[in-house]
Protein backbone atom coordinates (compact mmCIF):
# COMPACT_ATOMS: atom_id res chain seq x y z
CA UNK A 1 0.00 0.00 0.00
CA UNK A 2 1.33 3.43 -0.82
CA UNK A 3 1.20 6.45 1.42
CA UNK A 4 -1.28 9.29 1.24
CA UNK A 5 0.98 12.07 -0.05
CA UNK A 6 -1.48 14.76 1.03
CA UNK A 7 -0.96 13.88 4.69
CA UNK A 8 2.23 13.59 6.70
CA UNK A 9 3.82 10.25 5.91
CA UNK A 10 6.95 8.17 6.46
CA UNK A 11 9.11 6.12 4.12
CA UNK A 12 11.28 3.45 5.72
CA UNK A 13 14.43 2.36 3.86
CA UNK A 14 15.61 -0.96 5.36
CA UNK A 15 19.19 -2.10 5.00
CA UNK A 16 18.45 -5.82 4.71
CA UNK A 17 15.70 -8.44 4.99
CA UNK A 18 15.93 -8.62 8.80
CA UNK A 19 15.52 -4.85 9.10
CA UNK A 20 12.61 -5.09 6.67
CA UNK A 21 10.96 -7.68 8.92
CA UNK A 22 11.35 -5.37 11.92
CA UNK A 23 9.80 -2.52 9.90
CA UNK A 24 6.95 -4.78 8.78
CA UNK A 25 6.29 -5.79 12.38
CA UNK A 26 6.09 -2.10 13.27
CA UNK A 27 3.63 -1.36 10.46
CA UNK A 28 1.49 -4.38 11.43
CA UNK A 29 0.70 -2.90 14.84
CA UNK A 30 -3.08 -2.29 14.95
CA UNK A 31 -2.68 1.35 16.04
CA UNK A 32 -0.35 2.28 13.16
CA UNK A 33 -2.15 4.16 10.37
CA UNK A 34 -1.14 2.04 7.37
CA UNK A 35 -1.59 4.83 4.79
CA UNK A 36 0.98 6.98 6.60
CA UNK A 37 3.96 4.59 6.43
CA UNK A 38 5.54 2.63 3.61
CA UNK A 39 8.41 0.17 3.90
CA UNK A 40 10.50 0.47 0.76
CA UNK A 41 12.51 -2.33 -0.90
CA UNK A 42 15.64 -3.55 0.86
CA UNK A 43 18.65 -1.43 -0.09
CA UNK A 44 21.29 -4.14 0.38
CA UNK A 45 23.71 -2.60 2.88
CA UNK A 46 24.00 0.51 5.02
CA UNK A 47 26.01 2.31 2.32
CA UNK A 48 23.26 1.60 -0.20
CA UNK A 49 20.66 2.93 2.24
CA UNK A 50 22.57 6.21 2.32
CA UNK A 51 23.01 6.24 -1.47
CA UNK A 52 19.29 5.56 -1.98
CA UNK A 53 18.46 8.37 0.42
CA UNK A 54 20.74 10.82 -1.40
CA UNK A 55 19.70 9.75 -4.91
CA UNK A 56 15.94 9.44 -4.37
CA UNK A 57 14.72 10.91 -1.10
CA UNK A 58 16.46 14.26 -0.71
CA UNK A 59 14.57 15.65 -3.70
CA UNK A 60 11.35 14.00 -2.47
CA UNK A 61 11.76 15.65 0.93
CA UNK A 62 12.51 19.00 -0.69
CA UNK A 63 9.36 18.79 -2.80
CA UNK A 64 7.05 17.46 -0.10
CA UNK A 65 7.16 19.06 3.36
CA UNK A 66 4.88 16.32 4.74
CA UNK A 67 7.36 13.56 3.88
CA UNK A 68 9.65 11.92 6.48
CA UNK A 69 12.30 9.23 6.05
CA UNK A 70 13.53 6.56 8.43
CA UNK A 71 16.72 4.81 7.40
CA UNK A 72 16.80 1.48 9.22
CA UNK A 73 20.38 0.22 9.37
CA UNK A 74 22.68 -2.07 11.33
CA UNK A 75 25.30 -0.01 13.13
CA UNK A 76 27.65 -3.04 13.33
CA UNK A 77 29.24 -1.76 16.58
CA UNK A 78 30.23 1.47 14.75
CA UNK A 79 27.41 3.64 16.04
CA UNK A 80 29.25 6.96 16.29
CA UNK A 81 31.07 6.61 12.95
CA UNK A 82 27.94 5.57 11.04
CA UNK A 83 25.76 8.21 12.67
CA UNK A 84 28.34 10.86 11.82
CA UNK A 85 28.52 9.68 8.19
CA UNK A 86 24.73 9.87 7.84
CA UNK A 87 24.53 13.21 9.66
CA UNK A 88 27.09 14.69 7.28
CA UNK A 89 25.05 13.61 4.25
CA UNK A 90 21.62 14.71 5.50
CA UNK A 91 21.01 18.34 4.51
CA UNK A 92 20.49 20.55 7.56
CA UNK A 93 17.21 21.87 6.17
CA UNK A 94 15.81 18.30 6.13
CA UNK A 95 17.35 16.88 9.30
CA UNK A 96 14.20 17.30 11.42
CA UNK A 97 12.33 14.94 9.07
CA UNK A 98 15.03 12.28 8.71
CA UNK A 99 15.90 9.52 11.17
CA UNK A 100 18.69 6.94 11.21
CA UNK A 101 17.76 4.07 13.51
CA UNK A 102 18.72 0.48 14.12
CA UNK A 103 20.44 -1.91 16.48
CA UNK A 104 23.89 -1.02 17.82
CA UNK A 105 25.19 -4.27 16.35
CA UNK A 106 22.87 -6.28 14.07
CA UNK A 107 19.24 -7.41 14.05
CA UNK A 108 20.51 -10.94 14.72
CA UNK A 109 22.20 -9.79 17.94
CA UNK A 110 19.03 -7.94 18.97
CA UNK A 111 16.87 -10.98 18.22
CA UNK A 112 19.21 -13.25 20.16
CA UNK A 113 19.26 -11.02 23.22
CA UNK A 114 15.47 -10.57 23.25
CA UNK A 115 14.45 -14.10 22.28
CA UNK A 116 11.85 -12.59 19.92
CA UNK A 117 11.32 -12.76 16.19
CA UNK A 118 12.07 -9.73 14.02
CA UNK A 119 8.43 -8.87 13.37
CA UNK A 120 7.67 -9.23 17.10
CA UNK A 121 10.48 -6.78 17.83
CA UNK A 122 9.01 -4.29 15.36
CA UNK A 123 5.50 -4.73 16.78
CA UNK A 124 6.80 -4.12 20.32
CA UNK A 125 8.69 -1.00 19.21
CA UNK A 126 5.46 0.34 17.66
CA UNK A 127 3.51 -0.52 20.80
CA UNK A 128 6.01 1.42 22.90
CA UNK A 129 5.84 4.42 20.54
CA UNK A 130 2.07 4.37 20.87
CA UNK A 131 2.05 3.98 24.65
CA UNK A 132 5.08 6.19 25.38
CA UNK A 133 6.75 3.33 27.26
CA UNK A 134 10.38 3.07 26.12
CA UNK A 135 11.39 -0.21 27.78
CA UNK A 136 12.60 -1.95 24.62
CA UNK A 137 13.93 1.33 23.22
CA UNK A 138 16.19 1.47 26.31
CA UNK A 139 17.67 -1.97 25.55
CA UNK A 140 21.46 -2.00 25.16
CA UNK A 141 21.10 -2.62 21.41
CA UNK A 142 18.63 0.26 20.89
CA UNK A 143 19.25 2.96 23.48
CA UNK A 144 21.46 5.03 21.13
CA UNK A 145 18.34 5.77 19.01
CA UNK A 146 16.70 9.08 19.89
CA UNK A 147 13.36 7.70 21.10
CA UNK A 148 12.18 11.10 22.37
CA UNK A 149 12.64 12.69 18.94
CA UNK A 150 11.14 9.69 17.15
CA UNK A 151 8.14 9.76 19.43
CA UNK A 152 7.58 13.53 19.24
CA UNK A 153 7.81 13.73 15.45
CA UNK A 154 6.48 10.39 14.22
CA UNK A 155 3.84 9.44 16.79
CA UNK A 156 1.34 12.09 15.63
CA UNK A 157 1.81 10.90 12.03
CA UNK A 158 1.73 7.16 12.55
CA UNK A 159 -0.79 6.85 15.37
CA UNK A 160 -3.52 9.30 14.35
Amino acid sequence: MSVDKYKSHVFVIPEDARDEQIANGFTNHPKVTARQIQVMPVAGGWGKVLKTFKDEYISRLEQCPKCHVVMLIDFDEKTEQRQEKFDNDIPDALSERVFVVGPRDTPEALKSSLHKGYEDIGWTLADECFSGNATLWEHEQLKHNDFARLESVLKPILFS
